[in-house]
């Protein structure tokens, strides 16, 4: 039997790790730096929210889609190409958009290292109530689609901690996300103790992609003929699995990540593989998730159908062939500035900011965020300009 048993390559082993890690800490990057530029606004490019780049919103749209071929408040096309791209992930390699793409579980990994290097040594959550607990996510996810579909709006905004993560420089985190706030720090110090906290009892889009997960067409499998029983396998796994006591892991838990793979020192006793013993890699899945995921992002992107800025009230005016004059001030969102609409209407921003308080230095904030801290409502503003607009030769 000992001679049957492989030691892995270590370099492999770390190549594979450092590219999903790479993977996710561009994700990461890319969307905080998005976040950042869409609160904080400056220049033309504005990128669209937070609710507008999450394959959730997708999940939270669908009805509304559905019935009346309208997407929710603050939700784009994209949040529902991110979610079929999701979809896809699943059928093939099961939760590989939790384990490789997703940023939130990256910030909560990246807490549970800080943890298991600082934080003195803890045992695991015991099993009574590790597993009924993860069965809390189930119940989030189902109270929350509920709710939006019945609703027909955006009703967990406010509890949502990647929303929170977005605003944290924003006004709009303390008065439309405050709870939200409180459950991603909640999040982040739980994941100081066990990894991937939020993940594991309270994530509703990781509930709805582990409905299919089950099903996927790759798994990971274990042979229990060259499996040394090290158990460094289950020390790996961020959502605590037993992954040694398992032939085909199988749970729905599973947010195929391959750490597992990559923690076992012995060749192929743990493999990637489909239901006729075909195996991929861990490096593969990884390349493979990043393909499918972007190539349809780039695909809808390339048909003008993801939309990653948001339209100007002057490309909105000048999009419908009208002048200044004929802006319709329904328009003018919470998300557009005094600037958008001097630039739209050619009135002078001093007259349109005059009655509310706003400074010059104010004049390219976001309105929506700007009422909160001045006290005025949106359909002043908008009769305001349109008094101006009347006024105006």
């Amino acid at each position: 039997m000992a001679s049957e048993i492989r030691r892995t390559d270590p370099k492999k082993r770390r190549t594979a790790r450092r590219v999903r890690w790479g993977l996710l800490l561009t994700v990461l990057t890319s969307s905080t730096i998005l976040g950042l530029l869409h609160t904080k606004r400056s220049g033309s490019f504005w990128p669209v929210g937070v609710d507008a780049l999450c394959p959730f919103g997708g999940l939270e749209s669908l009805n509304s889609l559905i019935l009346n071929g309208t997407y929710l408040k603050k939700v784009e096309f994209g949040s529902l190409a991110l979610l079929i791209a999701s979809v896809i992930l699943v059928a093939i390699f099961g939760r590989s958009f939790c384990g490789r793409i997703c940023p939130l579980g990256t910030l909560q990994e990246i807490f549970g290292r800080l943890g298991r290097r600082f934080v003195p040594k803890h045992g695991p959550i015991p099993r009574w109530l590790d597993r009924p607990a993860r069965f809390l996510k189930y119940g989030v996810l189902a109270v929350f689609i509920l709710w939006t579909w019945r609703a027909g709006e955006l009703v967990m905004r406010p509890y949502d901690p990647w929303a929170a993560y977005h605003h944290l420089t924003s006004s709009e985190l303390m008065t439309e996300l405050g709870v939200g706030a409180i459950i991603l720090f909640a999040a982040l110090i739980g994941s100081l103790l066990y990894d991937r906290f939020f993940c594991r009892y309270a994530c509703p889009m990781g509930a709805f992609l582990a409905l299919g997960a089950k099903f996927s067409w790759f798994k990971v499998n274990r042979n229990a003929h060259t499996c040394i029983d090290c158990g460094a396998c289950n020390t790996a796994c961020p959502v605590a699995l037993e992954v040694a006591n398992t032939t085909t892991l199988d749970s729905p838990e599973c947010i195929a990540c391959g750490e597992c793979i990559e923690a076992c020192p012995v060749e192929d006793a743990l493999v990637v593989s489909d239901r006729r013993g075909f195996k991929i890699s861990s490096i593969m899945v990884t390349a493979f998730t990043f393909l499918i995921f972007f190539g349809i992002v780039a695909l809808t992107t390339a048909a003008g159908s993801f939309e990653w800025s948001k339209t100007t009230l002057a490309q909105e005016v000048q999009r419908a062939g009208a002048g200044g004059g004929s802006v319709d001030t329904e328009s003018i969102k919470g998300w557009m500035s005094v600037d958008d609409i001097a630039d739209a209407t050619g009135l002078d921003p001093a007259e349109i900011a005059a009655p509310f308080g706003i400074a010059e230095d104010e004049y390219g904030i976001g309105l929506g965020e700007l009422k909160e801290a001045r006290g005025f409502e949106m359909y002043a503003l908008r009769e305001h300009v349109t008094a101006l607009l009347s006024e105006s030769p």
